[in-house]
Formats: structure tokens, C-alpha cells, sequence
């Protein structure tokens, strides 16, 4: 892989997919470079030790409090375009990236039951510092998480009454999947007695352990016995999912899934397809490195070759296409329109519409998005010219420095033949409404929204 050079498509296909967009410097950048490298520069980032604070981490920390039950809608607002903000200026994109990833796979959000802002931010942070880290430790800090003790009602989980909320979705949405199911109620049951005893200290804000509310003896787990080992029993439940063969499968799944394309496989232990495979024999090669495993993703050839013909594109979800238009056009990503417009496309920070996550794929592909990407597409330009201008948009016939300037290799014909229609119909037209209906066509195209 280290001979292959990258083509401009391959450059603007994985910043578009792993990186919120390419900029016209980046094509100019690594178009030619050994594939190999590219991905490199995206993957192989420092730690967080070694690296210089980010400038926004002190706006981070003003909602660094617990807010038992707060529901600020201003405050909340205020979280979501700083992450907005942070996707789009960010030196580390992929980390960036797969913290969304991440996000939308332990999917938590905002609730009455006491997952307020600053829990929902502490959260994000964990899900960032584990993002490309090993996925075992994310699954044990996920569960102690005191955003999700609170979204699953796991501070609810006594040894009296065990609740079985997050026992079911840890095994069902976040580590083994249902292809095939390979688990069942008694497992759950038992797993929900093993997770008891586990709420939320108000002062110190960190999940803790009372013992006498904590459901005592052993349990049989997917034909695993634990002893009665108290407040270390979740990681034995951790330990039980991710030693079963089809978990390392159904996270390499939902990689693919989110990054490359939907795969069709309906039985991963059967037919997990071979770049499934790949990705799932890394995880378990490394003792679950995902950095390794997303490097194992993105030098593939079934990620890198697009192929129309085989369903290997993937439709980006909204926040994704807002933050690559504030960055292609450098500005920023904390106004309110652009949180209202990620509404009206069904997707903002913090707020998923259910456990299970967001939509995927062609769900994002209705009327009502297409429609929303458009008014974007106005709204942008708007927001363009009101700030302070510095690097001036193209002129509006100007394609190949469109493409550049939103980080597209190219145009397919369809969609430049539409942009050469609409310049026609509109000769003569003041110069500033044919750039506004070009951006518009650009963000509301399927070159945009399918990479």
C-alpha cells in the first residue's frame, strides 16, 4: 500500500468520510503522496499529554458542572456549537470524528432524569480521549459513565429490583449485536444483578458503589460464572461480551457502517464480508487497538474504491455536511442558524432521538433533508458575506474552483450540467444570487451528501 499514490479522489473521499472535508490545501497537499501516509497523518496523532492544550478546552470547561435534572436550553445550545465549533477547527479530525462515531453509538442524550449538559459534555470528553484508544477501556469507563447511569437508568439498578436497561443495550446496540443474537433474557437478567448497586455521587459527580444495594452471589453470564466480586463484577460483564466471536465482528460492522458503506451481511459469523473480516481479525490481533482497526478500514480497497456498482458509498449524516461547510468556507460553526438547520435535518449534538441512534445511510436521503441542505446552502452564503471576508468565494462559473474550494475532486455530470443550467437561466443575473444558488446546488448535491 505504501507505493500507491493518492489520487485527488482518493484525498477528498477520505477527509470526506473520516474528516469533516478536505480543504482546496489538503487536495493541493497529499494529492500524489503515498496513500499510506495520508491516512497516517489522520490516524497516528499524539495523546493528549503530548500535545498543546486545544484553544477551546477552556470554553469546555464552563460546563464542567454536574446540573442534576438542569435542562438549559441556552446552556445546552451553547454545548452543542462548541462542538460544532470544534469539529470544524480542530488539528485532529478523525479524533474528532470518531468521538461523533462514538456518540452516536453509546448514544446518550439530555433527559429529565438528570443527564443535564455538563454530564452530556464530560461524557463527550471521555468518548474523545478513548476514541482511538482501546475499546475495552471505553466500555468500562462507558458504564460508570454518569451521563449514561442516568440515560439507561443504571443508578436505578438495585440488587432488589435489578433494571435491566443497560444491560440489554450493552449487549444489544453497543457490543454483540443481533446478527446473530447470541444472547438471551437469562443472560440479561443476570447481567443487571452483576451492574447493581452503581449510582452517581452529587458532589463528586463520579459513579459510585453502594455494596448493600448490590445483588450478591454468583452469575451465569453467556455460560460465564462470576463470583461474587461486588463493585468489580462490570468488568466481568465487559470481559463476558467482548470475549464472544461476533463482538469484535459487530464493532468492525458498525465502523464500516458509519465510514464506508452499509454493508449486506444479516449474519456476521457466517457472511461478515472480508473487509468486515479484516477489521474484526485486527481488533482481535491487537487486544481491541482501534486505532489499528480504523487504519485497517481506511487503507482497504473496499474503503478507498468508492464503487457505485457494489453499494460502496456512504451517505455523511448532517452534522457531518454543516461542520464541512463552515470549514470549507472558514467560518464558524457556533451561529444558531446552523443549529436550527441541523434541527430541520434531524440531527444535533447531544439530543439523539432514541438509545438505538441516529438514522444511517438512505434514511438521511427525504424530501424534507434535501430541502433543509438547500436552504443551508442560502443561509451559508448569507452568513459568509455578514462576517468578515477572507478569501473571497469563486466566481459563480468558476466549477473547477468550486470543487477545490469545498474539498470535491469532482463533479459527477449530472450535477454540473444542473450547475451549467441554472447559471444559464439566470444570465445576467447580479453575481451574488448565482453564487448563493451555486453553493446551494453544491451543499444540496449528491456529490456532497454521498462519498
Amino acid at each position: 500500500m505504501g507505493a500507491v499514490k493518492a489520487s485527488r479522489a482518493d484525498v477528498a473521499r477520505l477527509f470526506g468520510r473520516a474528516a469533516f472535508g478536505a480543504t482546496a490545501a489538503d487536495l493541493d497537499k497529499w494529492t500524489g503522496q503515498p496513500y499510506a501516509e495520508v491516512v497516517s497523518y489522520l490516524v497516528d496523532i499524539p495523546s493528549p499529554s503530548n500535545r498543546a492544550p486545544a484553544i477551546d478546552d477552556s470554553q469546555r470547561l464552563l460546563f464542567d458542572k454536574f446540573d442534576i435534572g438542569g435542562l438549559d436550553t441556552g446552556t445546552l445550545q451553547q454545548a452543542q456549537s462548541w462542538w460544532l465549533e470544534r469539529m470544524r477547527t480542530t488539528a485532529y479530525p478523525l479524533e474528532e470524528r470518531m468521538t461523533l462515531f462514538w456518540h452516536d453509538h453509546f448514544a446518550t442524550g439530555i433527559n429529565e432524569k438528570g443527564t443535564g449538559v455538563g454530564a452530556m459534555v464530560a461524557q463527550n470528553q471521555t468518548l474523545r480521549q478513548n476514541s482511538l484508544g482501546n475499546f475495552r477501556t471505553l466500555c468500562n469507563e462507558i458504564t460508570l459513565d454518569p451521563a449514561m447511569l442516568f440515560w439507561l437508568d443504571g443508578a436505578l439498578n438495585s440488587g432488589f429490583a435489578p433494571n435491566e436497561n443497560y444491560a440489554r443495550e450493552f449487549f444489544e446496540l453497543f457490543t454483540l449485536g443481533t446478527m446473530p443474537q447470541i444472547y438471551t433474557e437469562h443472560d440479561i437478567r443476570q447481567s443487571a444483578r452483576a451492574l447493581s448497586g452503581w449510582t452517581c455521587d452529587p458532589y463528586t459527580r463520579l459513579a459510585r458503589f453502594d455494596s448493600g444495594n448490590h445483588a450478591a452471589g454468583k452469575k451465569v453470564v453467556l455460560h460465564h460464572t462470576i463470583t461474587d466480586q461486588g463493585d468489580k463484577e462490570y468488568l466481568e460483564i465487559v470481559n463476558v461480551a467482548l470475549g464472544q466471536p461476533v463482538s469484535p465482528l459487530f464493532i468492525a460492522y458498525k465502523l464500516v457502517l458509519n465510514f464506508a458503506y452499509a454493508p449486506e451481511t444479516t449474519n456476521l459469523m457466517k457472511s461478515p464480508g472480508l473487509l468486515i473480516g479484516r477489521i474484526a481479525r485486527t481488533l482481535r490481533r491487537t487486544n481491541w487497538n482501534l486505532r489499528e482497526a480504523v487504519r485497517t478500514m481506511l487503507l482497504a480497497d473496499e474503503f478507498r474504491h468508492a464503487d457505485e456498482s457494489r453499494g460502496r458509498q456512504v451517505v455523511r449524516q448532517p452534522i457531518e455536511l454543516v461542520v464541512n461547510a463552515c470549514k470549507a468556507l472558514g467560518m464558524s460553526a457556533m451561529d444558531a442558524n446552523a443549529l436550527t438547520m441541523l434541527q430541520r435535518m434531524g440531527q444535533v449534538p447531544f439530543k439523539p432521538p432514541n438509545v438505538g441512534g441516529w438514522p444511517f445511510g438512505r434514511d438521511w436521503l427525504s424530501p424534507a433533508t434535501f430541502l433543509a441542505r438547500y436552504d443551508w446552502g442560502i443561509l451559508a452564503y448569507q452568513l459568509y458575506n455578514n462576517g468578515t471576508i477572507k478569501d473571497p468565494l469563486p466566481a459563480s462559473g468558476d466549477l473547477k474552483a468550486w470543487k477545490a474550494k469545498f474539498g470535491l475532486a469532482a463533479f459527477t455530470k449530472n450535477t454540473e450540467a444542473a450547475i451549467q443550467s441554472y447559471l444559464h437561466s439566470r444570465k445576467g443575473a447580479p453575481e451574488a444570487e448565482l453564487q448563493t444558488g451555486v453553493l446551494a446546488m453544491i451543499v444540496s448535491s449528491p456529490d456532497w451528501m454521498v462519498m
